[in-house]
């Protein structure tokens, strides 16, 4: 269409809403013959098809506008002003502003003027309302002046990133539109790339192209992104023709397959109507989203109208140019005229009469700018107003339209009517199979963070229902090059056998059989294919390390993965990708057992501490001590060394009569309590020290040390952990290991063998009974598969080995190639050199107790002795009394009274009670009992 053509259509539409009011009625007239003409600026590139479109949408909306309140006393007056650069945007505004002495402008369509002309609308506070620039990088809050009437496009990020990571992909392909005259895509990539950074979704690549790139250049990019794993592609472009020419190329290509994923931002999905059939039909399986426009009247009888307005054309290509429905940007600016209108009528702006001097003023000096005095109250009045537009619900949040709810789409690819709705996401909700209705009080909608069960059914492409799992091995199909490592000893890990002489190699393992099993473990089939890391006489052709680097570097690596006994290190982190571990991670010591405590004589004293022994050596003299004092009024024979000596007796020979005060048994059976449990500890250690803790390490830091060949073990102990070991010797079996350890250093040996735990696990397994780990763990990471950096098989893989390792298959592997003795855990305790014997603090509370009983039983037996003694001495001193008083009355033949009788018969028994055994009773005291006896004879 030719600029001609284009303002011939800009002025037709411009006299719509003239033509359809003066229509209407004389009465209508004569009311807008009286109504205030209030100029508005229309800032448009009218040589696209969004300019042209809009431009249209806004006549549409002032006639629409007018025709629905009649009654209102302001009617917009549209002044467009074409614009495509920056400086014919600035020469526009101010021409506005200073000439024609707007009181607003609309535009204009792109960020890089919108910079410009805000500046402008801030000095001159003159409102700058603009419906298309959506470029993140612009916020309004930094230009009071500049309001934004949609959605920047970094709104859509966080569904974006919700959806791409609930649909388990990790990995993802930007192709953005890239225009230094246009509309600046990359000022997008920012956004975007700190949204997927905060959810762990890492960028593969990212392309831009211009809207003006040949198909050529296209065409490259596109072959070079099919020669990268990552299947997940995110475009975000504004131009349907570029984006038409993006996907038309693609199909052609092969890339709109079962095997990948399209995702469209809004720039495009607001913009399907300009697409053509054809581009629609090659975009089968694309899925997008867009803000949410709810269906109502008003939209329909737009759409009338519009259809209406199209059926007008005469030109045969100008619906293909434009396209045939409605877009969002449409939408937007119909809103923003309403808006406006609504805005203007509120504040009753005075008509402005600009005289010919101060036109001539203004255009002296861009600094003599004109200041609006209906500007800010008119700023104030947009922001405030809320309506229900045809774009949904048209209220303003800092100084730009608030974030709506988000419709996803899935273009199914049947021509104009190809795109179909299959959820929603609300800001704060999450997703949901329906939208909230106006009422905001529907409780009946299901919002979830999942996708799972909440969205509809979605066309992927290749008319294929399954999700693609978002990765492919170039070149390859379903075929991995996996790199394995040549190995001459501990073969049940890794080995290689060259089958004839054709270079063929069965290869098999304890680690093939794990990365098989982790396989089988995916949802998907992979055929692995193992190439031995040798060089052309079959020998091995490097370290490990030489293995790891042929990831790294080479823009085609060698091999997709690597399988066998690699060690996750920081160093090789750094090149290429691991998964989880699938062994036990750490490097330990090995060493002889030598049962040279056996031959220690004096290793009975071993069980006990100094101090505990001369603890039990002072416990019987004490307690012996303690007996002869109890027992002194009852036996005078034993000397004090045999009551010393007693209690130790007592333990050999034990005997109920050996003591005869009650109290002295009490200590008795206190002792012999005590001494049972120092018996019992002391067998117990004892036997400890016998069976366990026979066996050491030859040395605690031996002088020289062997480490498997081909190991980074080596660097380990000469450079990490800085150990004092003068000689270093490699072994590649564990024939060699066994050979090593038996000689010693002093032989040509070692006297300890420093290797990762699965290999010393497997080696004492077989020479269990004469090795034996000893010393500290050196962590390490462990057994890991290695792949490319950014391959995406790193993450399914390590889910697969959790998978595996929770349902005990590696266990089973393990039983198959090590036996059964070998265990997946150990428990590796330092042997330690220092006597295991217990102390006398280990019995101070028993010998607390033993001590406050025995001296509770000494207080006591000595308080009841006491109490007898003084008894005993007051029944004897009555009875002597009573006895010489009897024999007087007898002399003098008097009779003794009943009481005197019946207090002599109680000091008789109370006598016998305090003599408890009568064979112990002195020599004096039985001359004394013989005399009384003898008296009352």
């Amino acid at each position: 269409m030719g600029l001609s053509n284009l303002y011939f259509y800009i002025f037709l539409t411009n006299g719509i809403s003239l033509l359809l009011v003066s229509a209407k009625n004389e009465t209508n007239t004569a009311l807008h013959l009286k109504s205030r003409i209030i100029h508005v600026g229309l800032i448009l590139d009218f040589n696209s098809s969004t300019g042209f479109v809009a431009n249209t949408c806004i006549s549409i909306a002032v006639s629409d506008f007018y025709s629905r309140n009649p009654h209102y006393t302001t009617r917009l007056a549209l002044l467009p002003k074409n614009s495509n650069h920056v400086l014919l945007a600035t020469s526009a505004a101010l021409e506005l502003v200073n000439e024609d002495q707007v009181d607003a402008i609309i535009g204009p369509q792109y960020s890089n003027e919108a910079r410009v002309v805000a500046e402008i609308g801030e000095k001159s506070q003159v409102p700058i309302i603009s419906f298309s620039v959506t470029s993140s990088s612009f916020r309004p809050s930094h230009t009071p002046y500049f309001i934004r009437t949609t959605l920047p496009d970094s709104f859509q990020l966080e569904c974006i990133t919700s959806l791409v990571r609930q649909l388990g992909w990790h990995d993802i392909v930007v192709l953005y539109q890239d225009d230094t005259d246009g509309e600046p895509g990359n000022n997008f990539i920012p956004s975007l790339t700190d949204a997927f950074q905060h959810a762990s979704i890492q960028l593969s690549y990212v392309i831009s192209l211009l809207s003006s790139a040949s198909d050529s250049r296209i065409e490259k990019e596109l072959r070079h992104l099919r020669s990268i794993q990552t299947r997940v592609f995110l475009v975000h472009v504004t131009s349907p023709a570029l984006a038409s020419r993006v996907f038309s190329l693609a199909n052609e290509m092969g890339m709109m397959s079962n095997k990948t994923a399209w995702i469209i931002t809004d720039a495009l999905s607001n913009s399907l109507s300009s697409l053509d059939a054809t581009t629609i039909e090659s975009m089968e399986g694309v899925i997008g989203v867009r803000p949410y426009v709810p269906t109502s009247k008003n939209v329909e009888n737009f759409k009338i109208k519009w259809n209406k307005f199209m059926l007008m054309q005469q030109q045969p290509n100008f619906t293909e140019k434009i396209g045939s429905d409605v877009n969002m940007f449409c939408l937007r600016a119909y809103d923003t005229v309403w808006a406006l209108a609504t805005a203007v009528e509120k504040i009753q702006i005075p008509e402005v009469k600009s005289s010919q001097e101060k036109l001539n003023i203004s255009r002296a000096a861009i600094t003599d700018m004109r200041i609006s005095e209906a500007g800010p109250r008119l700023l104030k009045e947009i922001l405030e107003t809320r309506f229900l537009g045809l774009s949904g619900e048209f209220k303003l949040k800092h100084g730009q339209l608030e974030t709506p709810v988000l419709e996803i789409i899935n273009i199914a690819g049947n021509g104009e009517n190809g795109d179909r709705s299959v959820g929603y996401w609300t800001p704060g909700r999450g997703f949901s199979r329906k939208v909230i209705s106006v009422a905001k009080d529907d409780h009946r909608i299901v919002y979830s963070k999942q996708v799972d069960g909440i969205l509809k059914p979605i066309i992927w492409p290749g008319d294929s229902t399954e999700k693609p799992k978002g990765w492919d091995v170039p070149g390859m199909g379903l075929k991995l090059r996996i790199g394995v490592p040549k190995k001459t000893g501990f073969t049940e890990f890794v080995n290689v056998q060259e089958i004839g002489d054709n270079k063929t190699y069965n290869v098999t393992g304890f680690c093939i059989d794990v990365f098989k099993a982790a396989l089988d473990s995916l949802s998907f089939r992979l055929e692995p294919e193992f190439i031995p890391f040798v060089n052309d006489s079959g020998d091995s052709n490097g370290t490990y390390n030489d293995l790891v680097n042929k990831l790294k570097g080479a823009k085609t690596p060698d091999f997709e993965a690597l399988v066998g006994d690699i060690t996750i290190r920081a160093y090789r982190e750094e090149r290429v990708d691991f998964s989880l571990p699938y062994s036990e991670s750490g490097v330990v010591m090995v060493v002889r057992a030598e049962p040279d405590k056996l031959k220690n004589m004096w290793i009975f004293l071993k069980p006990l501490s100094w101090d505990l022994w001369l603890t039990i050596v002072l416990a019987p003299i004490i307690i012996g001590l303690v007996l002869r004092v109890l027992e002194r009024h009852f036996n005078h024979q034993r000397q004090l060394g045999m009551l010393v000596l007693f209690p130790v007796a007592a333990l050999a020979f034990p005997e109920r009569n050996m003591v005869k005060n009650n109290w002295a048994r009490f200590v008795m059976v206190v002792w012999l309590f005590m001494a049972y449990i120092l018996m019992q500890s002391y067998t117990a250690n004892l036997s400890s020290i016998l069976t366990v803790g026979q066996l050491r390490p030859s040395a605690d830091i031996p002088p020289c040390a062997g480490y498997q060949e081909g190991s980074f073990v080596k660097d380990m102990l000469t450079d990490w952990l800085k150990l004092n070991v003068t000689e270093c010797h490699s072994y590649s079996s564990m024939e060699e290991y066994d050979i090593a350890l038996s000689l010693g250093c002093k032989n040509g040996g070692v006297d300890a063998i420093f290797d990762e735990i699965p290999y010393v696990k497997l080696f004492l397994h077989k020479y269990g009974s004469k090795y034996k780990m000893a010393g500290a763990t050196y962590s390490t990471g462990g057994f890991g598969f290695a792949f490319p950096t950014g391959s995406p098989l790193s993450k399914p893989i390590s889910k697969a080995i959790l998978d595996v390792m929770e349902k005990g298959t590696i266990r089973q592997i393990e039983k198959n190639y090590f036996g059964v003795g070998y265990t997946s855990q150990y428990a590796g305790e330092d042997i330690s050199r220092d006597s295991p014997s217990l102390t006398a603090f280990s019995f101070a509370g028993l010998f607390t107790i033993t001590a406050f009983l025995t001296l509770l039983a000494l207080v006591c037996s000595e308080c009841s002795f006491a109490i007898s003694r003084y008894r005993r001495r007051n029944a004897v001193d009555v009875h002597s009394i009573k006895v010489t008083d009897d024999v007087c009355s007898e002399n003098g033949r008097q009779v003794p009274k009943e009481e005197d009788r019946v207090l002599e018969l109680e000091l008789e028994e109370s006598h016998e009670q305090v003599v408890q055994e009568p064979t112990n009773i002195s020599s004096d005291e039985q001359a004394t009992n013989a005399n009384i006896d003898h008296n009352r004879g």
